[in-house]
């Protein structure tokens, strides 16, 4: 697919009406023009098809111009390039053009339909998110890692504060944690410790859980951004419906979610304890929400009857039972460890399924040589530091979870400089989730 300028412009444009501040204020294309140093007119011939699209609208008057007609998330590229591009072809190949019968047409077919899959999947909030990203890391790699370091290690001491860094990170953000680990553990550590204030390097509903056990400690996350897909596959209203649908049920949801579907959930559990918090219940139906996979291995533990609810873990679902086969053939001395938040045909297959604390500790004590490890590329950086003589394999494509990197150095400096940004919640759904959370800690 060959771009032209009027697509690559009107993305410029659109970005910058993004970048234009808060409350949706319209910007005039005067200013666009001059920071993108083009022509005001041919921008406005640009706006007149973005405005036919549906994709803008103009506001009127001294302080008018063009807002978004959408929001940014529900403006993808693929609508933006069928408005500016004359066509959306693809993949051309002339032989295929004058050959009826070329063999080589199917693939072409098909290499078209995934790059038009590709740019109908990224929206114009996509596109934003990373060129803030883009311009993070230039302004770290003006700002030289050490410098930031001692920055964040100043702040740190000055805001009497504590970092609590997931074993998912980017190794940098590992390499600066004073505590490093799977997010119930460091909620629960920062309980013990005297700092006032956390800066939870992970995703949101790890800073949530940390604030519930923590209520009293000013809890930051460095990147507002940074979220779990599969957390945000189930919410409390979905949550809800489904008890009212089995009344008889007790629900036990994964620590893997948000606040307020814990406040609506009888027990939390983790992946290493799932098997004895629903025995704990003694129940003959358990509502497991949100993670299929989890469900799966659970419920081949335990005499309960388990109804998941169908999310999943993209990092882990990828993880392909042939791309293990595959490590396998090349490394047939390893032992295979996955998560239990695979798909249960890699689970069943695995020599064993652990958490990530659990795989830590296998391959400290193991005296296996040789792991094939199917879990996010994060935790294998960090053992492979810890346990320098031995080897450790990653699926061909490794599993990254693209969250769980969002978090930069200076992420955590402007996060410990700023104060930001805060985890707060309403009392009703700290109370309430607090206690699924407490009664999950008392079992294990």
């Amino acid at each position: 697919m060959k771009l032209s300028t009027r697509s690559r412009y009107c993305l410029r444009a659109l970005l910058e009406i993004i970048c234009n501040g808060e409350d949706n204020k319209p910007i005039a294309l005067i200013k666009i023009a001059m920071r993108q140093n083009v022509s005001e007119k041919y921008l406005e011939q640009l706006f007149i098809i973005l405005r036919k699209g549906g994709i803008v609208k103009a506001s009127r008057g001294v302080k008018g111009g063009y807002i978004l007609n959408k929001r940014p998330e529900e403006i993808y590229l693929g609508d933006i390039l069928r408005l500016t591009e004359l066509s959306m072809e693809t993949v051309s190949c002339k032989n295929c053009d004058e050959v009826d019968d070329c063999m080589c047409r199917p693939y072409w077919d098909d290499f078209s339909h995934v790059i038009l899959d590709y740019v109908d999947s990224i929206t114009l909030k996509d596109m934003y998110l990373r060129s803030v990203e883009a311009g993070d890391k230039k302004v770290e790699g003006e700002t030289t890692a050490p410098v930031l370091v001692d920055e964040i290690m100043r702040l740190k001491k000055e805001r009497n504060a504590v970092l609590l860094v997931h074993n998912y990170q980017r190794t940098e953000i590992q390499e600066i944690a004073d505590y490093l680990g799977d997010s119930l553990d460091l909620s629960k550590r920062a309980t013990q410790l005297k700092e006032e204030v956390i800066v939870f390097c992970g995703v949101r509903f790890m800073a949530e859980s940390s604030k519930l056990l923590s209520p009293h400690k000013t809890v930051l996350l460095p990147r507002l951004e940074a979220g779990c897909p599969m957390a945000d596959m189930i919410t409390a209203e979905e949550l809800r419906e489904m008890k009212e649908e089995y009344p008889k049920a007790k629900v036990v949801c994964y620590v893997n979610t948000s606040a307020a579907v814990k406040a609506e959930s009888d027990i939390c559990c983790t992946s290493a304890n799932v098997a004895k918090v629903i025995e704990s219940l003694k129940a003959k139906q358990i509502i497991f929400v949100p993670d299929k996979n989890l469900a799966d291995f659970a419920g081949k533990q335990t005499k309960s009857e388990i109804i998941p609810w169908y999310g999943y873990c993209y990092v882990h679902e990828f993880i392909r039972l042939d791309d293990i086969k595959e490590q396998e053939r090349l490394h047939p001395q390893a032992i295979i460890v996955v998560h239990p938040e695979v798909r249960p045909e890699v689970a069943d297959y695995a020599d064993y399924v652990l958490s990530t604390n659990g795989m830590v500790k296998l391959a400290r004590k193991s005296s296996v040589q040789e792991f094939i490890i199917g879990t996010e590329e994060g935790l294998v950086e960090r053992i492979r530091r810890e346990n320098p003589s031995k080897k450790f394999y990653l699926p061909k494509r490794k599993p990254l979870c693209s969250n769980m990197k969002r978090t930069r150095l200076i992420d955590v400096f402007h996060s410990l400089r700023d104060m930001k940004y805060t985890i707060e919640l309403e009392e009703e759904i700290m109370n309430k989730a607090r206690e699924s959370l407490e009664k999950m800690i008392k079992i294990a």
